[in-house]
């Protein structure tokens, strides 16, 4: 939805793929202009006769929202909704709904399609319809930009780089030659996809790079955030799988391989040749070893150091990481040692662990 567009309460719950719980037929017609939670409608600025309002799980347990939105979307079966004055829907999974409600409030602020004065295109690169090249951007030989891409001001798309259509690259973004994008990459500020990796060889006569001949591929509908390094392959690409999203300041090493629909939160670093499974959660600042993998479903809290691989599904913990279960039983003992130690030096019963 752009500036100029007034999204309805009843195109709302179209997209959402839900219909009134509480209401009339004249809510569908009321207009939103914003999308908020329960704490926003306490601003002073909150307007909520034109707010939709989307609430989760533990703060639908606080009762009804006062002052009421033009729309309240909660997950289903809460307990007061029967009494609710308002326009209301219920839906299964209320996060996915403020996704997906999310996108519909969106102005992208985007200027029309067309090559800044200020940009450099090389004459053998091929853009596609309706590509905007910001100021100062550059486009190399032989790049390739799909129908309704952005490249953002600074940004630097390399030799022989192929993006896919609907891909935006803010500000400062650097494809290194031969990088593949899928459909609808994001890519943010700073980030540099297809640097070197960090290889080297150690021996009599010093270091020695290694250079590196693969590169870097990102599956349709990645995100990558501000300031993160994807780093190009040894001798094969480094792949990132369809749907993941990979947040700020994260380092992702040479030859890894990430499966689709996975999450990595900020400051997270993944070694050389690293294997991350599809839907896998990683929190901030993990550090994932080299050559270890994190199969399938795994879930890996922040602060941990992956030194092993992390069996699908598992949640892992901890530096070292280890079951969280093991972790969590060896965090509850540490914090028992210096009592066991004050009763021992007693001389008490029962000094030792149960």
């Amino acid at each position: 939805m752009t500036s100029g567009e007034r999204l309805t309460v009843g195109e709302l719950l179209e997209a959402l793929g839900a219909r009134l719980s509480r209401g009339a037929v004249e809510d569908l017609a009321r207009p939103l202009e914003r999308l908020c939670d329960r704490g926003m409608l306490a601003l002073p600025d909150a307007r909520p006769a034109v707010s939709a309002c989307v609430m989760a799980a533990a703060d639908a347990a606080a009762g009804p929202p006062e002052p009421a939105p033009a729309l309240l979307v909660v997950p289903a079966g809460t307990p007061w909704l029967d009494g609710y004055p308002g326009a209301a829907a219920e839906v299964a999974d209320a996060r996915l709904a403020l996704a997906l409600a999310s996108a519909l409030f969106v102005d992208p602020h985007l200027p029309p399609p067309g090559v800044h004065p200020r940009a450099v295109v090389h004459h053998t690169a091929v853009l596609g319809e309706g590509v905007r090249v910001d100021a100062a951007a550059v486009v190399a030989a032989d790049a390739v930009v799909g129908a309704g891409s952005c490249v953002g001001a600074g940004a630097v798309v390399g030799a022989g780089a192929r993006l896919g259509v609907d891909c935006r690259l803010h500000p400062g973004v650097t494809l290194y030659p031969g990088v593949v994008l899928g459909d609808r990459v994001t890519l943010h500020a700073g980030s540099v996809i297809g640097a070197d990796g960090f290889g080297y060889a150690a021996g009599r006569t010093g270091v020695t790079k290694i250079h590196h001949l693969g590169g870097v591929v990102l599956g349709d509908d990645v995100e990558v955030g501000a300031n993160t390094c994807i780093d190009r392959g040894t001798l094969a690409d480094t792949v990132v799988g369809a749907r993941t999203k990979i947040d700020n300041a994260c380092q992702v090493g040479h030859n890894v391989r990430i499966g689709s629909d996975t999450l990595i939160a900020g400051l997270t670093g993944i070694g050389g040749s690293a294997r991350v499974g599809s839907g896998v959660i990683i929190g901030g600042a993990v550090a994932v070893s080299d050559h270890v993998t994190i199969h399938d479903g795994a879930r890996v809290a922040g602060r941990s150091g992956v030194t092993k691989d992390v069996p699908a599904g598992a949640t892992w913990a901890g530096f070292p990481a280890r079951p969280h279960r093991q972790f969590v039983r060896e965090l509850y003992l540490l914090g028992k040692l210096e009592e066991w130690w004050r009763r021992t030096k007693a001389g008490g019963e029962g000094a030792g662990p149960a």
